[in-house]
């Protein structure tokens, strides 16, 4: 092997490495995202679902609330 061929698969090797490193930082970004995401539409549905459970029942307002909690 030659010494102008070592020195070129050692420059794609690097290259490889640090386009695979940039893609990882890229997904671990993205799963972090996603996984924020996740967590403000499972808000959401708790939310949503205690909504159904109270319809029909009685309503307070922020005043009501707030005398309520002596705020």
């Amino acid at each position: 092997m030659s010494v102008v061929s070592c020195t070129a698969k050692r420059r794609m090797t690097k290259a490889a490495l640090k386009n695979f490193t940039t893609e990882i930082a890229r997904k671990r970004r993205e799963v972090t995202r996603l996984q924020e995401d996740l967590g403000d539409m499972l808000d959401h549905l708790v939310v949503i679902e205690a909504r159904v459970k109270s319809a029909g029942g009685k309503r307070y307002s922020t005043a009501e609330v707030k005398r309520a909690l002596r705020i």
